[in-house]
């Protein structure tokens, strides 16, 4: 996720920053290592460095929802925010001499790099990224507006500590300080790994067996699935679900509860046939449904 928001920085500055390049933005630390690499080029570079990790708890949410995916249905948590935490500096390929304003032309660099920051607010990717970048984020990603923070009024505290820490010989430098915060999605948790078919047996004699009854309680989803292949299909509230026999017969009748979820309660083992209905969506044509089926199997019913 943290390498998504390098991106998403890195080509905020590459598109607002007059002559800086992508090859010249870095996001190590500005240790010696750094310096050789810029000493070794030309040209003012920008270094980004990640300094530090904070949740936002004031946006925590501790919800759950369940979702309709392609991959079925999920449980799915509110994601935290982070922010995220940078010191920017400039650097100068180039030495200070009589001839060459070298830390001028830094400071030039890190002017428009705050000012290009200080408008940035908030960052959106699909604002900023390529499709082909954006195909590869998480869809929380794409669209989330990540709020931005420069130069707050406290400062990085930690300053005189980070800078004792990248290498004896490098020195204090100006840094724009950056706090972006971004959302980080936990991964959706499967729910269709339950059991969806119960059977009960009733004997037509009490100690026998072999003389008695089957009944079966099995459990359905109805999805929407209206909105095109690449939209994921969504849960159906309220819908009305018949199952009849093969003749036509009724035998069973449901309405579909907030998550789409339906449960038909003491059918007999054979063929029939699913029919479902909802306000505002074309009736799709019967689904062929066997019972019992697997444990594990569910009746899918979606509207196309």
């Amino acid at each position: 996720m943290i390498d998504i928001l390098d991106l998403i920085i890195r080509e905020t500055l590459v598109a607002g920053v007059p002559g800086l390049t992508s090859a010249r933005i870095g996001f190590q630390p500005p240790d010696d290592d750094w310096r050789q690499r810029v000493g070794a080029s030309t040209g003012v570079w920008v270094n980004c460095a990640l300094v530090d990790l904070r949740e936002d708890r004031h946006r925590r949410m501790n919800i759950r929802r369940r979702v309709g995916t392609a991959a079925g249905i999920v449980d799915r948590r509110e994601p935290a925010w982070i922010r995220c935490h940078y010191l920017i500096t400039a650097w100068n390929a180039a030495k200070d001499s009589a001839q060459m304003p070298a830390t001028e032309q830094e400071h030039t660099v890190l002017g428009a790099v705050l000012t290009l920051l200080l408008d940035a607010d908030p960052m959106v990717a699909s604002a900023i990224l390529t499709p082909e970048q954006l195909a590869k984020l998480h869809p929380t990603l794409r669209d989330a507006e990540l709020p931005v923070e420069v130069v707050p009024p406290d400062g990085f505290g930690k300053l005189a500590e980070f800078w004792g820490t990248v290498g004896r010989a490098t020195s204090w430098r100006p840094a724009v300080y950056l706090i972006v915060t971004m959302p980080v999605p936990e991964p959706d948790r499967r729910l269709d790994g339950v059991v969806h078919t119960v059977l009960t047996s009733y004997d037509a004699v009490p100690g026998e067996t072999g003389a008695g009854e089957q009944l079966a309680d099995v459990g359905g989803l109805v999805l929407d699935a209206t909105g095109g292949p690449a939209v994921p299909p969504i849960p159906v509230p309220d819908a009305d679900v018949v199952l009849a026999d093969p003749a036509g017969r009724e035998v069973a009748r449901v309405r579909s509860g907030d998550d789409g979820r339906f449960v038909l309660v003491g059918l007999r083992p054979g063929a029939y046939l699913a029919r479902v209905t909802a306000t505002g969506l074309p009736p799709p044509a019967p689904a062929d449904v066997q019972v019992p089926g697997s444990p594990d199997a569910l009746i899918e019913l979606r509207f196309t």
